[in-house]
């Protein structure tokens, strides 16, 4: 366990700074995975039981994660289409 969260403390990490330093018009998908993929993972650290035996940290996380995988593949998405158009214009 303490290697998972240290390995997605440094991959949180390592997107922080580049969606600091990046001028990427998407970096907004990036911000709000990396916040909410943080506060994800203490759902995984902090478990709780059941609630009313239906809902436990486990199912929130991923019920959160859910809409996250959306939202990245979004950002990957665009970050092709950015990188391909600035490719372009940089050949000619």
């Amino acid at each position: 366990m303490i290697v998972c969260v240290v390995m997605a403390v440094a991959q949180l990490t390592v997107w922080t700074v580049w969606a600091g330093v990046s001028r990427h018009p998407s970096r907004w998908k990036l911000w709000l995975v990396v916040i909410a993929g943080g506060l994800a993972m203490l759902l995984e650290i902090y478990d709780f039981p059941p609630y009313e035996g239906l809902l436990d940290a486990h199912a929130l996380w991923h019920a959160i994660t859910i809409p996250l995988t959306y939202i990245w593949w979004s950002f990957i998405k665009d970050d092709a289409k950015f990188r391909t158009a600035k490719f372009l214009r940089k050949d000619k």
